[in-house]
């Protein structure tokens, strides 16, 4: 019989350490599981550019700066990396790691001032296609949680009528990032509705 041999590593209080190795007596593996949270901050060189500025008024999307971790009360099982909140209590970051536009190792997740929480995305590109181009995905999570009909169009018309500069935004940011629409994102609005209803 294979027992599984794991030992949770607490980041928080290791001085964001990330490089761990173990040696069991017996020579057999132990996997190392990272726990807890960290924050990727903006470096301060880029904190001037105009993309989070955009990302900020168009897609309620605050890049952290000076937050610490005792800005978000919760502990996450495994890492949790965060690099962006909202004004609604959301925080955002990428799971099991810090991850990038450049890769799509770890996906974005987020974690609400009640306490919930779920995967939104399988990467940071496709978390930042998300937020850009359906803004009022939040609204989504809401309506099917509580099993209301609503309309994708009428909830973007709504958008742009709170903003006159909405699709000008929007087309910036997505030339930016390089970015562009995929409906398919919306599935994931779906898997979470239903994992918090069935929990």
């Amino acid at each position: 019989m294979n027992i599984s041999h794991k030992i949770l590593i607490d980041v928080e209080k290791e001085d964001k350490t990330m490089g761990y190795f173990f040696r069991s007596e017996d020579g057999k593996k132990i996997e190392a599981v990272l726990a807890g949270k960290q924050i990727a901050p903006v470096p301060k060189r880029e904190r001037t550019l105009k993309i989070y500025k955009l990302l900020k008024e168009n897609c309620d999307l605050i890049f952290c700066t000076t937050q610490t971790l005792n800005d978000f009360p919760f502990y996450p099982v495994p890492i949790f990396s965060i690099f962006a909140f909202d004004n609604q209590g959301n925080c955002f970051g990428t799971i099991g790691g810090i991850g990038d536009m450049a890769g799509d190792d770890y996906s974005v997740g987020y974690v609400n001032s009640d306490g919930m929480y779920g995967k939104v995305s399988n990467s940071l590109k496709e978390f930042l296609e998300l937020v850009t181009f359906y803004p009022y995905w939040r609204d989504i999570i809401k309506y099917e949680q509580m099993g209301i009909p609503y309309d994708i169009n009428a909830m973007e018309r709504k958008q742009t009528e709170n903003s006159s500069e909405y699709f000008a935004c929007q087309r910036e940011i997505a030339e930016i990032l390089n970015i562009s629409k995929n409906p398919k994102l919306l599935n994931y609005y779906y898997r979470i509705s239903k994992t918090h209803q069935d929990s």
